[in-house]
């Protein structure tokens, strides 16, 4: 999974590929609301290990924020169930991404704006996979679903903010986990 968060309008993301040839898919893409902040969700299916730096490819310069995570049990045929999206354009301290009731691995990923985030909690049973300081402004949740349930991936932050998130699930899940760099850095172009 790559989860990207973009700081311009103007900015759209053309590709998201790694040196070992894989191509990644879109699973979802909240448009950028007022103010500028954008959310995209990626992911490819049955990657190498010897996949060890991911390429992404904009169509010009945006600072924002991409964290990477790596979870194994996930099909490779038919993997994505569903696929949901929020934004707020007011500050705010509650967040999240629109409701799915589904089964699998559900991952979400935010994009939030505000000068300071303060503490960031998530709510109900979704665990953190990445979280940021103001500079970047990014959190990501996953949960293990093995019966349909809905998901949510709310959560709080003590200081008012905007938000984009995305929130995806993945069929047959055995097992996640986290790996590879879960730490989100500047993208400037092309990283």
């Amino acid at each position: 999974m790559v989860g990207l968060g973009l700081g311009s309008s103007a900015v759209t993301v053309s590709a998201v590929t790694d040196n070992t040839t894989n191509t990644y898919l879109l699973a979802i893409r909240r448009p950028t609301p007022k103010p500028a902040v954008g959310t995209e969700l990626w992911y490819v299916t049955n990657i190498s290990s010897a996949s060890t730096r991911v390429s992404v490819t904009l169509s010009g310069n945006s600072s924002g924020g991409l964290a990477i995570a790596q979870f194994a049990g996930v099909s490779t045929a038919n993997s994505l169930l569903a696929t949901a999206s929020s934004a707020i354009t007011a500050n705010s301290t509650s967040h999240g991404a629109a409701e799915i009731t589904s089964s699998g691995t559900a991952v979400s990923f935010s994009r939030l704006t505000a000068s300071t985030l303060g503490t960031i909690t998530g709510l109900g049973s979704m665990t953190a996979w990445v979280s940021t300081n103001a500079l970047l402004r990014t959190y990501g949740q996953y949960l293990i679903n093995t019966a349909p349930s809905t998901v949510t991936a709310s959560y709080t932050t003590s200081s008012n903010a905007q938000h984009a998130s995305v929130l995806a699930v993945f069929s047959d899940t055995v097992v996640i986990v986290p790996g590879g760099r879960a730490d989100p850095f500047m993208l400037m172009g092309m990283c």
